[in-house]
């Protein structure tokens, strides 16, 4: 199977290799991350990250925390009762979908070992 990247500007790209790779970004400086860009990964220096509204319904959106202070992701519109969602530990996630009238939060996972049913270790929604 050969390797298939997406990128932004190209679309679906194919080379040599195998696997399939979504576009991504690395926030170190700046606090917008860009709603065409699959995923981003926030850095230590990363406390506030707004997302534009999306342009396509089905548009996913991941955030992934790269450091082990708080980096608070906050749509421009939700989809549901909240406003934001909290990455405090390296590791912690959250996925998002643009449903056509806000993002609405599809799953958020924590990188801390915790027993079956716990929520503790999770980043947190605020609304």
């Amino acid at each position: 199977m050969p390797k298939v990247e997406y990128s932004k500007a190209k679309g679906l790209v194919q080379s040599t290799g195998s696997g399939f790779v979504m576009a991504s970004e690395t926030l170190t400086t700046g606090t917008v991350a860009d709603p065409g860009v699959a995923l981003t990964i926030c850095g230590a220096s990363i406390k506030t990250v707004t997302l534009a509204n999306g342009t396509s319904v089905g548009q996913l959106k991941w955030f992934v925390g790269a450091h082990a202070d708080t980096s608070t992701i906050a749509p421009t519109t939700t989809d549901g009762l909240w406003a934001s969602v909290a990455l405090t530990e390296v590791g912690d996630s959250a996925m998002m979908v643009w449903s056509g009238t806000g993002w609405a939060l599809l799953s958020r996972s924590g990188s801390s070992a915790a027993g079956a049913g716990a929520v503790a270790a999770m980043p947190v929604i605020a609304n």
